[in-house]
């Protein structure tokens, strides 16, 4: 099945079923091979997105992030975590920390979708400003201005994909 036609969300995930690692790791493998910027390149291991996955899951499962995701029959297709502002200081803050679709589902409006959930999800629990850290290369940049986020700063090159494809770390940030 290649349509949206059953894609289901986004949902806000409170209480995580034991099959969510799995299926976070499953789909943070399919965005990485497919060239989304997520974390990983495809050379990684395997054990990596795995224990990657895993951590989320326990931050969501302890309320130290929200996780918000789309389906499609019982498949997991996308997900964006949304971790607040740990220290006094900063507690009016979050950082989108994770947004990944399925790459069947790319181009067709459900990153909006997840971004906008999560935004909503900011301003519920009392969010005032949030952030994000994309990588230059996959467009992100485009994606994540049209939806109101300002670039506010860059690492050149401290991004390495693989042995000679560096790309740039650009932090963005939004109002709620």
């Amino acid at each position: 099945m290649t349509g949206d036609e059953f894609v289901t969300g986004p949902h806000r995930v409170d209480t995580p079923h034991p099959g969510l690692v799995h299926a976070l790791a499953d789909l943070w493998g399919q965005v990485t091979i497919a060239g989304g910027g997520v974390g990983f390149g495809p050379a990684d291991p395997v054990e990596e997105v795995r224990a990657a996955a895993s951590s989320v899951i326990d931050d969501v499962a302890a309320r130290r992030a929200h996780l918000i995701t789309i389906g499609r029959s019982h498949e997991l297709v996308g997900a964006a975590v949304l971790v607040p502002g740990r220290y006094p200081v900063s507690r009016h803050t979050a950082e989108l920390s994770l947004l990944m679709v399925h790459p069947d589902l790319w181009g067709r409006g459900w990153g909006r979708q997840l971004v906008e959930a999560a935004v909503s999800q900011a301003r519920a629990i009392g969010v005032e400003k949030l952030e994000l850290v994309a990588r230059s290369g996959a467009g992100l940049e485009e994606f994540y201005t049209a939806l109101g986020w300002v670039e506010s700063g860059r690492w050149p090159g401290s991004v390495r994909v693989a042995e000679g494809d560096d790309r740039d770390r650009v932090w963005f940030t939004r109002d709620v």
